[in-house]
């Protein structure tokens, strides 16, 4: 891939949304709404649910008769493509080998270890050092299946120790090698002998789905002690500084006046992406709660208030709105004059369901953007290897319905 092409795509074809991307539809409320075109909202309001599922979670348009929404989605689609890392061979795992791991990290620790066993076949590392690796799951598959060396870093010790009693208590296969656990706190470690210890010029980094920033330290340490190689999946954007994380290649510096905010990198997270037909009908059950509640306090504090009002469990969305709120203003400690029948005849009004409505199919169309936001942050810190002298891939290894967070940056 030609990241600086890519890059520059990227940048011109977001310039123009940036009111759907950069913007918070409560916060910003009732003037976010003049940034959506009445006729796109009237179109989304017409589509069958299934039809909108497929659209909000899919980017599916094969129904969509609205050009130009039609043109902005398929772009996105067009935008986002990305070739897969290899299918390598994989190992059959006994059952204790993953004993207490979910489906999801499994699948991903599956992959990613056939990958990395490749990648050893082929350059030969001295070892792995795998960052945030937790109760180390990876590491252990990696060091006891697949005979590659493997050092497992986590800042909880608790958890280490968890893995440790885990390592042991399996018989080891033939062939396995060395697995290390270092506690340590990896963003504020400055000891040098420590880090050249941990890594070297013939080792391998590794992270995967490293949160935050804390991919972006990856990156530094992996060009700063000249590791051999570097294999990462990022995560949790939202946790990142818009201000301090992003644009770290020259290039991008020097090539995009995009600005991010906090909601940006919350919509590149794609928290919502690729979900079952049932679990789409809980986030418009729990969108329509959350929008009419917002509504309703605007209306008791006489101002547009963008307040947190936090999660609920799942079986109050589908109680009564009344019951909802009532229990969210007493948490939030707001008087009114409110009776139960008052809040349901609230949220049953007309008036109020339709602005609803359109703040729900709004947030579907600023939703879409979510994976060309996140191509954006990750071909960045691919222009930073580059620019580092580094041979870089950026693929997808992971299925996007198991893992959404599946794209892998290799970097030799």
């Amino acid at each position: 891939m030609n990241f600086k092409e890519h890059f520059d795509r990227l940048t011109h074809y977001l310039a123009p949304y940036r009111n759907f991307w950069a913007k918070e539809l409560l916060e910003d409320y009732p003037e976010v709404m003049e940034d959506y075109d009445p006729q796109w909202l009237d179109y989304l309001r017409g589509l069958t649910k299934e039809q909108l599922w497929r659209f909000d979670c899919f980017g599916d348009t094969s129904f969509v008769t609205h050009k130009d929404l039609k043109e902005m989605v398929d772009g996105l689609g067009q935008l986002t493509k990305l070739e897969k890392f290899a299918d390598y061979d994989k190992k059959d795992f006994p059952d204790w080998a993953f004993r207490k791991v979910k489906e999801k990290k499994r699948h991903e620790i599956t992959l990613i270890t056939s990958l990395v066993n490749e990648l050893n076949h082929k350059y030969q590392f001295s070892h792995t050092t795998d960052i945030g690796g937790g109760v180390g799951h990876l590491a252990r598959i990696l060091a006891h299946y697949y005979g590659v060396r493997t050092k497992t870093i986590d800042i909880d010790k608790k958890f280490q120790e968890i893995g440790m009693k885990r390592a042991k208590a399996f018989p080891l296969p033939e062939g396995s090698s060395d697995l290390e656990f270092i506690h340590m706190d990896f963003l504020k470690e400055k000891d040098p002998k420590k880090m050249a210890q941990i890594f070297s010029n013939d080792s391998m980094t590794l992270g995967l789905h490293t949160c935050g920033s804390l991919a972006n330290a990856l990156i530094e340490t992996h060009i700063k002690m000249k590791t051999k190689s570097l294999l990462n999946f990022g995560c949790c954007y939202l946790r990142q500084d818009p201000n301090k994380d992003l644009n770290l290649s020259s290039y991008a510096q020097t090539h995009t006046n995009l600005k991010f905010t906090n909601w940006s990198l919350t919509i590149a997270t794609r928290g919502y992406s690729s979900m079952s037909f049932e679990e789409f009908e809980l986030k418009e059950r729990v969108k329509f709660y959350r929008y009419t509640l917002h509504l309703l306090l605007s209306e008791i504090l006489k101002k547009n208030s963008f307040l947190t009002v936090g999660d609920s469990h799942r079986r109050e969305y589908w109680g009564d709105f009344a019951s909802y709120a009532q229990k969210k203003l007493a948490a939030l400690k707001i008087e009114h004059d409110y009776s139960l029948e008052d809040l349901n005849n609230y949220y049953e009004n007309i008036e109020i369901r339709k602005k609803v409505e359109d703040l729900y199919l709004a947030n579907i169309i600023r939703w879409q953007f979510g994976r060309a936001l996140e191509h954006y942050i990750l071909t960045d810190r691919c222009l930073w290897l580059e620019e580092a002298g580094h041979k870089v891939q950026m693929k997808e290894l992971f299925d996007e319905k198991l893992s959404p967070r599946n794209i892998g940056i290799l970097a030799l």
